[in-house]
Order: structure tokens, then C-alpha cells, then sequence
């Protein structure tokens, strides 16, 4: 961890050439001179705010698909945004250099959130200083709600990928304030205040525009329950490693989770301005497929435990049996209603046959297809499952057993678990030794399965704090070279075998 104290010339300043570089395209956004003049196009700088976040996360390939594969959720071997080298093994160090083909892993959400943030505080910093939307000022506090949200959920990324980051709020003059980066917690801590700002700030009636959240209209009591649930998500996936995990509030997990959404959040899609590139290349078996280490656990055969004793150069993809119908049909090779099975592989054998696997997701095959529809972003199941984990933490497995066996016995179609785990001939999950799992190993098999391509990032928080990454996996990364070059500090990184950030 590394504590610096520069003044403005930082990523705050750079922030909108460098965004610019990476081709960020936000058409709902005012022409900054009129920005700051108008309260039609201060609350438009703020209402646009939301798709930057969906923008940085689902329209562009950096990071998902790297953190995606980081996890062994997906698995690929192409170059396309560092996925190759990042869930190569033996797992090797991120290359943050500035020459580094890939560096937009760091590079592209650095400052595209920074460039939200930017844009965010402009808006809110002309409402403090007297600016009225709409009649009397009737809708400031729908803007100032949304805002701080939107503020919260760029600096929260911030706090859950890099080590380090700049705390840029509207109160920061960019000509006087002296910025320091702090540590990912520090940040992290900022970010769940801004939520609460967000809270208090929708304690007055209104109702979001459905440009806001494309398709999506929400009344301010519907909008405090969605930052509440992000909230929790958020408090649960900053953690680094199993013990950090195991030292979260759960409790307050629990109360965020009971004040929070009662049904699935996410836009419409559009074909056009809003679309996700993250799901329709996760449905797309030429670029992606489900990684062994994800699915494996549901294998009753044995086979995913010979895979497993199988040293990585050697492996080769195999058949899944399994009562999961999720995964398979009545047969190793019949689809199950969110997995498909494909006997080809597109992967190249050179660079490691272990990321060969039979199997791929579809279960948003339709957004794949049409770029049109619901796209979820959050789940109420994402939501039960985070709540069922806080229960096992808190000694109360009783209360996370029928949170779990809800999707369990329904779309999966598997034997309900017990405040013991699974059990039985056909138990799934199965651990690498081929025993039944316990009610911890359970919850994390169905929030995995449950979460495929959900979210991007979410399986890799996860499996960090769960101590599930691949040894060597950086567990965050560092700031990126061409910001530290900047700032004239000394380059570093994280991950490898040993090294410095990574698992073990």
C-alpha cells in the first residue's frame, strides 16, 4: 500500500483527454460550457451519470472479461482484454507499464470513473452554489439523490479494483485542494457515505425519469432501496482475503439487504446506446466458456477431481454428470436451461489446454441475439444468497438454509441443503476431494452458478474474500503506470506466484 500527496495535476485533471483516448461515448451528456449555466443541462449532466457507470461496465470489454476469467468463472485464452494473460497458469504478475498492449484492465476504468465523478460534481457543486431545478428548486433533491448514488458507485469500483485512489467530491476545489491517494478501505468508507447522502437526500418525494436507468422508473422510495442493496453488495465485496471477509458487519449487510430491492435491477436495452458487450460475448462460445472450477463442483463423476489432480499443462476438457439441470439435461451433453454443451474447442492448444471446456452460458442467449430487453444488473437472488452468507457468518445456518435452497431446488432442481451442507449419492456441490460440501461450500456453488455474467467484477470480489482465486491471481490492482508516471512515482503491481497483492 502506498500513501502519496500530490496537488491537482493528478487523474482528476487528466481524466476527460484521457477518457477521451479511449473513446468514451455518452450522448446524453450536455456540452460542458452550458453545463454549469443552465439547470436543464445540470440536471442532464447528472441524469446521464448512471450510463457512464453502464457504459464503463457493460458496454466496454475492460475489465470485465479480465476479472471474469480472474475468477474462473469464464475461461478463455485470447488476448482480447488481458484475459489470456490473466488466467494464464501458472498465474503471473500484472504488466502495469505503460507499453503493456492490455493496460486498459486499469487504464480504461480508472478514468472513466473519474470522469463520471467529475462530471457528477460539476452538477452538484452548481446546486450548492444556488442553482434551482425546476420551479422553487423543486427537483434538487432528485438530482442531489442521484448524484451522490452515481458518485458512490464510481468511487466504490474504485475502492473494490485498485489499492489505491483519489476521493474527489464536489466540496474539492481542483485549483487548491491538494488530492492523496488512500487506501481502497478509506475510499470504500467515502463511497457508503455518499449512499447515505443518497438516502437522505431522497427522503422527499420524486420519481427517476426512465432515461435515467433506461427503462427504469423509480420512485425515490424504490431508489433508497436500490442504494441500500448496493450498498451491501459493495460492503461485502471490498474485502481482500477470507479473514477481511469473515470481519464485515453481516448485521449491517443484513438490514441494508432488508431495506433493499424487491426485484431484479437493471436498464433496457436498446440495440443501440444501451447494450451490453460484457453478456453477449459471455453467451458466445467462440470467445467464452464456463471455466471447470466454476461448474466442476456440480460433477458427481469424479471427473472434475481427476481434472483437478491433473497437472494444468495436461488437462483436457471432459464431461460433467450432474443433477443440476441448470447445467446438463437428463445427459452429460444435453443443454441444461442455463448451460450449453459444445464438443468443439476455438481455444488455441499452445496456450493451455486447460482453459478447453465443454461447456458455455446462454441464459442470456436473447441480449446475445437482439441487444434488446431486460438486463440485469442486480438480483433479488444476488441479494438472498449475499443475506444467506451474512447468516452462516453470524452462527444462524438455520436462516441461510431456505435462502439457498430457493434457486437450489427450483431452476436447479437439486436435493435442499441442511444447516450440515449437501449429502446423499448424487450431492452437489462436491469439494476437491470428492466429499459432500458444507452449508458454506453450498452458498458459494449457488451464488456462483445464480451470478454467471451478472454483474461485472462480482465473481472475482467474491472469490477473493472466499480464498477461491488461483494461487498467484492479483487480489487488486495497482494504479495505473500512466498515472503514476504522471504523478512521478515509482511503478508497481501485483500478482504472481509469491508476489506481492496476490493469492496464495
Amino acid at each position: 500500500m502506498r500513501n502519496h500527496r500530490n496537488t491537482a495535476v493528478v487523474a482528476l485533471v487528466l481524466a476527460f483527454g484521457a477518457c477521451q483516448d479511449l473513446d468514451v461515448e455518452n450522448p446524453n451528456a450536455p456540452d460542458q460550457e452550458r453545463a454549469i449555466t443552465t439547470p436543464e443541462d445540470i440536471q442532464s449532466l447528472i441524469a446521464s451519470s448512471f450510463y457512464s457507470y453502464f457504459n464503463t461496465l457493460e458496454r466496454n470489454c475492460y475489465p470485465s472479461w479480465a476479472l471474469g476469467v480472474a475468477a474462473d468463472e469464464g475461461t478463455s485464452s485470447w488476448g482480447n482484454c488481458g484475459m489470456q494473460d490473466i488466467s494464464s497458469e501458472p498465474r503471473a504478475a500484472f504488466p502495469n507499464t505503460t507499453a503493456y498492449g492490455y493496460r486498459n484492465v486499469v487504464v480504461s476504468p480508472w478514468y472513466r470513473h473519474y470522469d463520471m465523478i467529475s462530471g457528477v460534481n460539476d452538477g452538484l457543486r452548481a446546486i450548492a452554489d444556488g442553482l434551482e431545478i425546476g420551479d422553487g428548486g423543486e427537483h434538487n433533491p432528485r438530482a442531489i439523490a442521484f448524484g451522490k448514488f452515481n458518485q458512490g458507485l464510481a468511487h466504490g469500483f474504485l475502492a473494490l479494483q485498485f489499492d489505491q485512489a483519489f476521493l474527489f467530491t464536489e466540496d474539492m476545489d481542483l485549483a487548491t485542494t491538494e488530492f492523496e491517494l488512500q487506501e481502497y478501505d478509506v475510499i470504500m468508507t467515502e463511497a457508503l457515505q455518499m449512499f447515505d447522502d443518497a438516502i437522505a437526500a431522497a427522503s422527499t418525494s420524486f420519481t427517476l425519469p426512465d432515461t435515467w436507468i433506461n427503462g427504469q422508473s423509480y420512485s425515490n422510495t424504490d431508489f433508497v432501496k436500490l442504494v441500500n442493496s448496493f450498498a451491501a453488495r459493495y460492503m461485502a465485496s471490498v474485502a481482500r482475503t477470507p479473514e477481511q471477509r469473515a470481519a464485515v458487519n453481516w448485521q449491517e449487510v443484513i438490514n441494508r439487504i432488508d431495506q433493499g430491492i424487491t426485484s431484479d435491477f437493471g436498464v433496457l436495452l436498446d440495440d443501440q446506446t444501451w447494450e451490453s458487450i460484457y453478456k453477449e460475448r459471455y453467451q458466445n462460445s467462440t470467445w467464452f466458456r464456463l471455466d471447470y472450477k466454476l461448474l466442476g463442483p456440480a460433477d458427481v463423476s469424479g471427473n472434475y477431481q481427476a481434472w483437478l489432480s491433473t497437472p494444468a499443462g495436461s488437462r483436457q476438457p471432459f464431461d460433467i454428470t450432474t443433477p443440476d439441470r441448470r447445467i446438463t439435461g437428463d445427459s452429460p451433453t444435453e443443454d441444461g436451461t442455463d448451460v450449453y454443451y459444445r464438443a468443439p474447442q476455438n481455444f488455441q492448444a499452445s496456450r493451455g489446454t486447460y482453459h478447453f471446456s465443454h461447456y458455455g452460458h446462454k441464459r442470456y442467449r436473447s441480449i446475445q441475439q437482439t441487444q434488446l430487453g431486460f438486463n440485469p444488473l442486480m438480483t433479488v437472488t444476488e441479494m438472498d444468497l449475499l443475506k444467506a452468507e451474512a447468516y452462516i457468518r453470524l452462527g444462524q445456518p438455520d436462516l441461510a438454509v431456505p435462502l439457498i435452497n430457493k434457486t437450489r431446488t427450483s431452476r436447479g432442481q437439486l436435493p435442499p441443503v441442511t444447516a450440515t451442507g449437501a449429502s446423499g449419492t448424487d450431492c452437489v456441490p462436491r469439494t476437491e476431494s470428492g466429499a459432500c460440501g458444507d452449508l458454506m461450500d453450498a452458498l458459494m456453488y449457488e451464488k456462483r452458478i445464480e451470478g454467471i455474467a451478472v454483474a461485472s467484477g462480482l465473481a472475482y470480489f467474491d472469490a477473493r474474500g472466499w480464498g477461491t482465486l488461483a494461487p498467484g491471481t492479483p487480489y487488486h490492482f495497482p494504479v495505473p503506470a500512466v498515472e503514476l508516471e504522471t504523478l512521478q512515482l515509482a511503478p508497481y503491481t501485483f500478482g504472481g506466484i509469491g508476489g506481492a497483492g496476490a493469492a496464495n
